[in-house]
């Protein structure tokens, strides 16, 4: 089987880390994935983190994204010949429904991976007056409900990496349930542990000292991951308890780092706070953070969240998305409603003020989670095997020229690409 994914993306983060591991899952099992990046910024983001092995290339659409027409799309994708095209979303609102239709014509087997929950719908809202006496029509309602039953109608089949995402495309966008598959993501969790000598010898890198709690994470650093509540958190923590041996890290890049070192700077506590650029091998700081926070505004299923837990850290996060299907009980760690920054900091002061012992049960309880629940092998062995259930006979009498592998029989041995999500 031939399979394409698409890629529009301009950052590395769990989503592209999830498309690779899947390409690499796919490979595995004897088919040829091919990574199609649409513009470079995509080619550029897999290029750095993505590693040997996976065939990547750049084919720029010829217009804009959102200027492409339904005609351009079926242009561009007609140069390509897949079995089954896959797009991997951030969002449901990524790409258009010219591209869907366009793939769906194209390839029949087109199918979306949903990597986070939908964006908000508005049903209703007062309608504009004109001249501030004449009622609209409200048609940008109608405009929208159409364009959200074109998305649902596009893919032959959409997977969700929550439930959540799922019950947001059919409660929220009209999906019909079933064509929507939920199947999570997974990470190798033989990689992801705690290896106590790798993450004393990282704090000691940076300066931090070995008995010292260390609070943080490792993300993209945008302002959707809401990393200023965080940093607030902490300098509540610090302000009630000024003697306590704390620290907190922030290992990463993205949009908003200097405006969270400029705002770190500005608290009483900013000697205690570390930056430090992207790692390429997460799971070291991983064993030196015991509290992993992750106070972001949305989320799908994150892999971030998954690998941290994996290592051993007590999480801390925001109920949003997918991540109360992995902290599924308190005592996995502390879910904190979103934006609430005083409900998070108190969390942060709760996590700070339990014995190490608790702390340490907490963790291995985080991973025994995320070993049983979210295993990379068997969660990638269930996408692929849904793929395969794609009937290409279509393909093979004459819609595409199909380049069929020989399909292997063994499952999945997953690969990891050593890459950490973000």
């Amino acid at each position: 089987m031939n399979v394409g994914l698409l890629a529009v993306t301009t950052v590395w983060g769990g989503m592209e880390a999830h498309t690779v591991q899947l390409a690499r899952a796919l490979m595995a099992r004897g088919h040829k994935a091919t990574i199609v990046c649409l513009r470079a910024e995509a080619y550029g983001a897999y290029g750095e983190r993505c590693g040997s092995g996976v065939e990547l290339v750049l084919r720029p659409i010829p217009k804009g994204l959102w200027s492409m027409s339904l005609i351009d799309w079926c242009r561009y994708f007609s140069e390509w010949h897949f079995d089954v095209c896959v797009f991997p979303k951030g969002l449901i609102d990524e790409g258009s429904w010219k591209l869907d239709v366009a793939a769906r014509l194209t390839f029949g087997n087109y199918m979306t991976v949903e990597h986070s929950t939908a964006n908000t719908v508005h049903p209703t809202t007062p309608r504009r007056r004109h001249f501030g006496v004449l009622p609209g029509l409200g048609l940008w309602r109608q405009r929208q409900r159409a364009r959200r039953i074109v998305r649902s109608l596009g893919p032959k089949s959409v997977v969700c990496v929550s439930d959540a995402g799922r019950r947001r495309l059919v409660d929220g966008y009209g999906f019909r349930s079933r064509s929507i598959v939920t199947i999570r993501n997974g990470i190798d969790s033989e990689l992801f542990r705690r290896d106590v000598s790798s993450g004393n010898q990282w704090k000691r890198r940076y300066g931090i000292p070995v008995g010292a709690l260390v609070f943080g994470a490792v993300s993209r650093l945008d302002s959707g991951k809401r990393f200023g509540i965080a940093l607030d958190g902490f300098e509540a923590l610090i302000a009630r308890s000024p003697t306590f041996n704390a620290r907190f890290v922030l290992i990463g890049d993205g949009s908003d780092k200097q405006a969270l070192e400029a705002r770190a700077g500005q608290l009483k506590s900013a000697d205690k706070i570390t930056f430090v650029p992207f790692c390429e091998r997460p799971w070291e700081p991983l064993s030196a953070i015991d509290v992993f926070v992750m106070p972001s505004l949305i989320e799908g299923l994150p892999l971030a969240l998954l690998e941290a837990m994996a290592c051993g850290c007590c999480p801390i996060a925001t109920s949003v998305g997918g991540i109360p299907e992995v902290i599924s009980s308190p005592e996995l760690g502390w879910l904190v409603p979103v934006d609430d920054s005083g409900a998070f900091a108190d969390a942060m002061i709760e996590a700070a003020s339990v014995p190490p012992a608790t702390r340490a049960a907490i963790g291995q309880r985080a991973r025994d989670r995320v070993r049983t629940a979210f295993n990379a092998s068997t969660q990638f062995n269930l996408l692929v095997d849904h793929i395969e259930s794609f009937d290409t006979s279509s393909v093979a009498r004459g819609r595409g020229r199909s380049n069929r592998a020989a399909i292997s029989a063994r499952p999945v041995d997953f690969v990891s690409s050593q890459r950490g999500a973000t």
